[in-house]
């Protein structure tokens, strides 16, 4: 294992700086054109590609989201009419919850996947060679493997 030094402290601190630096700004523009946060628009994005439907102990791991603000957030989009929540078909647990993605919850996941990519492409992406992209996508799958 290398050791750590001020190389790779710095590496981290930069990709702490630019991680936050690419949500904020796209944070900036889901809220000003749809009037989400990014983790409503994550929820939202989680639904849409799992069947549009997913028990919330599902939507935590897939989230790496702590019970407590997962559940305000679907909160928010419950009350907006993007999502529902349904009691789970399940054996094992009666207290188990399904949340599901609305008609409206689609609709506006749609249209903010646009400008989610966009921003992306914008102030991530456009930026980065092949050879950038592999080597992070390498780079991350060894520190986070679960994720890939």
């Amino acid at each position: 294992m290398p050791r750590l030094d001020a190389e790779r402290v710095a590496l981290w601190r930069n990709f702490q700086v630019a991680g936050e630096v690419v949500s904020r700004m796209i944070e900036a523009e889901m809220a000003d054109e749809f009037h989400l946060s990014l983790p409503q628009f994550d929820l939202l994005a989680v639904l849409a590609a799992n069947d549009e439907q997913l028990r919330v102990k599902e939507l935590c791991e897939l989230l790496a989201a702590v019970p407590s603000s997962l559940s305000r957030r679907i909160d928010s989009l419950v009350e907006r009419g993007y999502v529902t929540r349904e009691p789970a078909p399940t054996e094992d647990d009666n207290r188990a919850v399904m949340v599901r993605l609305t008609r409206m919850g689609r609709l506006v996941w749609r249209d903010a996947n646009i400008l989610y990519r966009r921003a992306i492409q914008r102030a991530f992406a456009s930026d980065l060679s092949e050879a950038d992209v592999t080597a992070m996508a390498r780079a991350l799958v060894k520190i986070a493997p679960f994720r890939s």
